[in-house]
Parts: structure tokens; sequence; C-alpha cells
């Protein structure tokens, strides 16, 4: 009996000693095919981190692909890469270029300037810092669009965004301003009570310039968002744009059963993506 106990014991101790190997996985590639960069902007005289991950068909095709440009991409380029691909190995969507734009951290006292990129009108106090919106559209324009059309086969007519909260509110920003930026806009829990709701009034102004939207338009909240801040501004604004009929606008709406500010960021991606590339 000793000698089975001490074999047990022998047996257990070499197995707490058996070595691992562990290699890098260099064969593997980086995840998503990411490429990361650092873009010098003029017109926000700031620099903006990209994320960029090309189709895996890329280097065998010569094919030109519509882009999707990710927002508050230091926390969503991950999730919103991973999303892109599961839906089109299950065919609800093309193949797609994902350009993250960025500051190289989530937090705001090290360089996340995502307030006074997303906003469309300077706060009192903090000047500077706010109210940037048109500096950052500029940006897309003007100098993130060439390079990235000049550097990748891109579909120059077919570009998507996504965002979410502030970045929501800068999709619609841009749509009532300069709607041709993109013809597919993912806005997630758009954030609208910014400067006592100016979005509305940059609606209402939409109104006077444009009759004709070309966009398809996708717009969620969740069911357990806040009221005030974002279910009832939502739904007003839904409400609004429904009422217009612009000519070429393709809207869908969607409440998230059940959904919290922090949950609806990948649902609110998902679903957008395959109303927004829906035939």
């Amino acid at each position: 009996m000793d000698s089975i106990k001490l074999s047990i014991i022998f047996l257990i101790a070499a197995s707490t000693n058996i070595a691992q190997i562990i290699t890098e996985a260099n064969d593997v590639g980086n995840q998503f095919n990411t490429q990361v960069k650092i873009i010098q902007s003029a017109s926000v005289e700031d620099d903006f981190y990209l994320y960029i991950s090309l189709p895996h068909s890329y280097e065998a095709t010569d094919k030109s692909y519509p882009v999707l440009y990710i927002l508050d991409s230091d926390i969503a380029y991950g999730m919103a890469a991973s999303i892109a691909r599961y839906l089109q190995f299950g065919g609800n969507i093309p193949e797609l270029i994902i350009v993250g734009i960025g500051y190289g951290t989530l937090r705001k006292e090290e360089g996340n300037m995502r307030q006074r990129d997303y906003s469309p009108t300077e706060k009192s106090g903090k000047e500077g810092i706010t109210g940037g919106a048109q500096n950052f559209l500029n940006f897309l324009t003007n100098e993130l669009f060439p390079h990235i059309e000049s550097t990748y086969r891109t579909d120059k007519n077919d570009r998507a965004v996504f965002g979410y909260s502030m970045a929501g509110m800068f999709g619609l920003y841009t749509l009532f301003n300069k709607p041709e930026t993109f013809n597919r806009y993912i806005i997630g829990s758009p954030y609208l009570l910014w400067d006592n709701g100016v979005i509305f009034d940059e609606e209402e102004r939409a109104t006077i310039k444009f009759t004709e939207i070309n966009a398809k338009v996708f717009i969620s909240v969740g069911s357990e968002e806040s009221a005030e801040k974002y279910f009832n501004p939502v739904d007003e604004l839904v409400t609004l744009l429904e009422e217009r009929e612009y000519d070429g606008l393709i809207l869908e709406t969607k409440v998230f059963d059940g959904g919290t500010h922090l949950i609806c960021p990948p649902e609110a991606l998902s679903y957008g993506l395959i109303s927004v590339f829906s035939k």
C-alpha cells in the first residue's frame, strides 16, 4: 500500500514539472490584418491613430472594397473588426476595409479628445476642447479619405460610418451638414442633449439645405437607457426624420429590449451593418 501511495505522489510531482514550450506564432500574422498608423491633421491640429484592417482576400484580388469608418476606435476597433468579419463569414455583409480612428488612449487626461472632435458647439469654460465637429469633419473629407483612397483599393462611392453615444451625435451632425460624406450611417444611442440639444437645430437647418439625402441610416437605442438622456431624445429625433420624408433617405430604427448604454454597442453595430448593407 505504501508503495502505491509513493507511486501516486511521484506521478503527481512529475506532472507538475512537465516543461511547457511556448513560442511566438509568427506564421499566423496579426489579428484582423491590422495596420496601425499615426496621421497628422492640419484641420484639427492634432495627431490621430488609425487602425486599418484589410479583408482576408485583399492580397489575392484586384477588386475594390467598401470602407467602414469606426469612431472611438481606441475602444471600438477590436469589437468592430470582429463583428464585421463574423458577418462576412456568414454572408450577411460584403468584405470591407475597416478604418478605426482613435487617439491612442481611452483616457482624456492622456489625450483622448472625443469631446472636442464630436461636439458641434463650444461650451463655456471648455474653449478649445469642445466644438470641433466641423474641424473633424474637414479632417475626414480633406485628409483621411484621400489617404485611405490613394493607399488602398477602395470603392470611393461606398463609405459607412459607425458612431456611438457622442460619436453618434457626430454622425448625425455629418448627416445634417454634409450627408454625402458617407452613404451608410450606423448611429447607436446618440447623445443629443449637448448644448441644450443643438443637434435638433442642425436637423431643422438641414430641411432648408436638403430635399434629398441619399443615405441608408440605422439608429438604435436600448430600452433600459436613461429616458431623459437617451431614449426620449432619440425617439423625438427619429420621429422628426420620419416626418421629413427626405428623398433618397432609407431609415431603419431599432430598440434593443433590455439594453443599457454600455451593453448596446455590439448590437448597434451588428444590426446596423446588416441594415445599411441590405439589398
